[in-house]
């Protein structure tokens, strides 16, 4: 074989390996998580937008969707309008939204006034995301009402998507 073919062979080869793992990661990206992992376990506190001190373990007996963004991000812009029509909806039946950024406190009210955001959003000054092992946003985890990790997805969600979670919790 010369040196042209081999060559081509193998970029077919690359090629067809990254297809396999980009597809493999988004098959995967929104997927039912084990219930190991606790609010206790990976309890953090953060301030919100007014400065009150918010815990993530405050929360338990309700069902919370975790969800890490940034003002910055298009993906995380498309779903805020979903977030906020989902927890309306919701929010009488113990679920409670909460947004966590690492943005500076004026980018972040600017933008939750903008966009109407009615669910706490923490700043994350404690390295929060990096502690949770996010290495994209948006990031969304959904906890049970015993504050089990029961949902996990990696990039935007819909509004139909978080409402079938939580509806499937309820």
């Amino acid at each position: 074989m010369n040196k042209d073919k081999k060559m081509k062979k193998y970029f077919f080869i690359i090629i067809i390996t990254v297809i396999f793992i980009t597809s493999a990661a988004f098959l995967f990206s929104g997927c039912k998580v084990s219930g190991n992992v606790s609010t206790s376990d990976s309890d953090f506190t953060l301030n919100d937008l007014e400065g009150n001190p918010v815990s993530l373990s405050g929360f338990k007996g309700k069902i919370v969707v975790l969800n890490f963004w940034a003002t910055w991000c298009p993906p995380c812009i498309a779903e805020i309008p979903d977030f906020v029509k989902v927890f309306n909806d919701f929010k009488d039946k113990d679920v409670q939204f909460i947004g966590v950024s690492n943005e500076d406190i004026s980018t972040l009210k600017s933008f939750a006034a903008d966009y109407d955001i009615n669910y706490p959003i923490l700043i994350d000054d404690k390295n929060i995301m990096t502690i949770w092992g996010i290495r994209a946003i948006p990031t969304t985890f959904v906890f049970d009402r015993d504050g089990q990790i029961v949902f996990k997805n990696v990039g935007m969600m819909t509004g139909e998507q978080i409402r079938n979670v939580i509806e499937n919790i309820l």
